[in-house]
């Protein structure tokens, strides 16, 4: 008969422990057989505090990432969590606080920043909250011979730029694709995507070597070229990017960084009559939703709750005085979508918490 033993794999302090009796701070004890090795047991054990001094731009390098750019006190990485150009550099890195966010949104793991923690669940989403600590640990002792040797960074050719020159094969309704089906459903905007998302399938036409077709969410752009959306965060366009306008009441518009954040608004207020709405796809392209709108009396404005979305919420005020910001809204949000999110998965709980009705 096979004996076993407990090893409880708390975290904290034995003094934090101390102060943590309550039920829903306790663990469940992993169980060993007593024979298990007593080195195998002891490497389970690593110390968060430790790993968190590490600096992270070490970590990375050992991983072989190496940063794009330097700006002060911050790191400018080519995001290694999810599919993304090379030439837009979204992931920041903050040595002496040891944070890190990625700006173009999380990946599968719903991870966008933290620490070097939380970085490594998203780097290795497989692996167990014990395993990436090990990980981690793992990595940062490797020794300097084993290190990814640094790659100087330089610009892309004008061929490399071809490179994500992307070509249609096809579209089809929502809801045919498993995998995106479920992407707008964690988005919380299924039940309004129709009429307005397509599943599109596109492929590099510049790379003869990859035969591979992807999918995304897809929709139109006022240049009649698609803008897209993946389930991983990468977002693009098949042809040039413009801004992407629905018609609706001529004397109201309202506008929006992206499609998700207008369905989220759009699945919320369920207004009537519609008002114009106007997604920019890409800030840069605010001057043209700018020369739309001069024009109309009543501009609501839902830009994003960061620097950049702030600072194109403030150059439209000046230049269309009559805009008003609503991005208060969802204050502690970063966008509509994120809030619609929130407030779905919190009514997921409460319902969990009541229970079947009896």
């Amino acid at each position: 008969m096979k004996r076993y033993c407990f090893i409880s794999m708390k975290r904290g302090t034995a003094t934090n422990r101390q102060r943590k009796h309550s039920r829903k701070n306790y663990r469940t004890p992993k169980l060993y057989p007593f024979n298990y090795p007593i080195h195998l047991l002891m490497s389970k054990y690593v110390n968060v505090d430790d790993l968190r001094e590490i600096p992270i731009s070490d970590f990375l390098a050992r991983l072989g990432h190496h940063p794009a750019r330097k700006s002060g006190k911050e790191l400018f990485y080519h995001s290694m969590l999810r599919e993304t150009k090379q030439d837009t550099p979204s992931l920041t890195v903050w040595d002496e606080g040891g944070k890190w966010i990625d700006r173009g949104g999380p990946n599968s793991t719903g991870i966008q920043g933290g620490s070097i923690v939380q970085l490594g669940l998203a780097y290795w989403p497989q692996l167990s909250f014990v395993e990436v600590l090990n990980k981690i640990k793992d990595t940062c002792d490797m020794q300097v011979s084993m290190i990814p040797a640094y790659k100087p960074v330089r610009s892309p050719t004008e061929q490399e730029q071809k490179g994500y020159t992307f070509e249609l094969v096809r579209t089809q309704p929502i809801g045919r694709n498993f995998v995106l089906t479920k992407y707008l459903e964690a988005r919380g905007i299924l039940d309004v995507a129709n009429g307005h998302l397509h599943e599109i399938y596109y492929r590099n036409r510049l790379d003869n070597e990859n035969k591979s077709i992807f999918y995304a969410i897809g929709w139109k752009n006022d240049l009649g070229n698609w803008e897209f959306s993946n389930a991983k965060g990468f977002k693009s366009s098949i042809g040039k990017k413009g801004i992407s306008v629905i018609p609706g009441n001529p004397s109201h518009a309202v506008l929006f960084e992206g499609y998700m954040d207008y369905l989220s608004w759009l699945k919320v207020n369920r207004p009537d009559p519609t008002p114009t709405a106007i997604v920019l796809n890409s800030i840069v392209q605010l001057k043209n939703a700018i020369e739309r709108v001069k024009g109309i009396p009543i501009v609501d404005v839902y830009f994003d709750n960061d620097d950049p979305g702030r600072n194109c919420t403030q150059r439209l005020i000046e230049a269309v005085p009559q805009a008003k910001d609503r991005s208060g809204v969802y204050q502690g949000y970063k966008d509509y979508n994120d809030m619609l999110r929130d407030a779905i998965n919190e009514h997921e709980i409460q319902h969990q918490r009541a229970g079947p009705k009896r």
